[in-house]
Parts: C-alpha cells; sequence; structure tokens
C-alpha cells in the first residue's frame, strides 16, 4: 500500500504551489475564449510558432487524503494509460528531446484524481481551482513552459465526464478513454500552435 502520509504530504504541496501561481499569475494571463478545455489560460505576447521540439517532466499524480490510498501498481497503471495514449497521439511527430533549447517547449502534465473520494474528502482546491476540480471526477492539468527561461506560456486544465458506475472495469474504461481524449486534444493543440497544421 503506498504510504498515505506521503500522498497526504504530496496534495498540500500541489495545491500550495498551484494556488501561489494563481494568485502570482492570474491576472498578467489571457483566458481563452471557445477553449476546447473548461480553462485555458495564455501569457500575452507569447509565440508558440518558434517550437520545433518538445521536452517533458512526465504525469505527476495526485490523491486527497482518504482512508483507503491507492495502491503503487493503481498508479503506475494510469501513467502506462496515459503513456501509451500520448505517445499514440504525437505517432512520432513531434521530437522529444531531454535538454533545454531555444526551440524547446517544456510540458508538465498533472493529474488529479477526485474519484477516490467522496464528498466528505479531504482535498480543498484554492483560488481558480475551485471551479474546476470537483469530488468523483478526474482533472487534467498541463502548462507549456519555455524550456530556457521557465516561464509559464499557458496553463489548461479539464475534467472527465459525468462519472459512470458499474465497478472497477467501468472506472478503469473512463481513465482510459480519458486519457485518450485529453491526448488528442493535446496534438490537436501542437498542430494548430506549433504551425505544423499550416505546413499539411
Amino acid at each position: 500500500m503506498v504510504n498515505q502520509a506521503k500522498y497526504r504530504a504530496a496534495i498540500l504541496a500541489v495545491v500550495t504551489l498551484l494556488a501561489a501561481c494563481a494568485q502570482a499569475k492570474a491576472d498578467t494571463y489571457v483566458r481563452q475564449q471557445n477553449s476546447k478545455v473548461e480553462q485555458a489560460y495564455i501569457m500575452p505576447g507569447a509565440d508558440f510558432s518558434k517550437y520545433t521540439r518538445l521536452m517533458t517532466d512526465g504525469l505527476e499524480i495526485y490523491y486527497p487524503q482518504s482512508d483507503a490510498a491507492p495502491p503503487a501498481e493503481d498508479i503506475e497503471r494510469i501513467r502506462e494509460m496515459f503513456r501509451g495514449a500520448f505517445t499514440a497521439a504525437i505517432d512520432g511527430d513531434y521530437e522529444f528531446v531531454e535538454v533545454p533549447g531555444p526551440d524547446v517547449l517544456k510540458v508538465k502534465a498533472q493529474l488529479i484524481d477526485m474519484k477516490v473520494t467522496g464528498a466528505g474528502g479531504g482535498y480543498t482546491p484554492s483560488g481558480k481551482l475551485k471551479t474546476l476540480v470537483a469530488h468523483g471526477q478526474l482533472t487534467f492539468l498541463m502548462e507549456m513552459i519555455d524550456s530556457e527561461s521557465g516561464d509559464v506560456l499557458a496553463r489548461a486544465g479539464d475534467r472527465t465526464w459525468a462519472v459512470t458506475s458499474g465497478g472497477d472495469a467501468a472506472e478503469w474504461a473512463e481513465v482510459d478513454r480519458a486519457a485518450t481524449y485529453w491526448a488528442g486534444l493535446f496534438r490537436n493543440w501542437l498542430d494548430e500552435s506549433l504551425g505544423k497544421a499550416d505546413q499539411e
């Protein structure tokens, strides 16, 4: 079983970090209208057309405090689902690197799993997250970062559809469906923002 104290510390850390980011930079970012995700914010003047390669920190997964912390194999299963979905969506059309560069866009992804707790869960989001993170749902957050300066150029967040019922198999199928959906949105965003769609 996963150490519950470790997850409580992780949740407190991510809530503090995300809340601080929202408070420090919320007024400088422009809310994108007609976005395909629930919330999207872009730094004024951000130019994504100069980026041709990507780097990633992988997927961070956070759970709320609960009496039954998820086992490590479940966390790895989620990572594998998202890794597979995003790999299939990228399909080798974008190069991933490990070293920052002037044409390298860093992608940071976070998954907040509220499906493991009910209305009495201990997760209390703050700032703009209050309108996005909800009990009983998966919330996917992404940041697009200039790899050299560390400037966050864009933030986006989205939730899954209504929670399904029917046992573990149904819930795992929903996680897989959500990963595939978000991977498709990300691929579309890459093509539109990095200029690949104009080249085809």
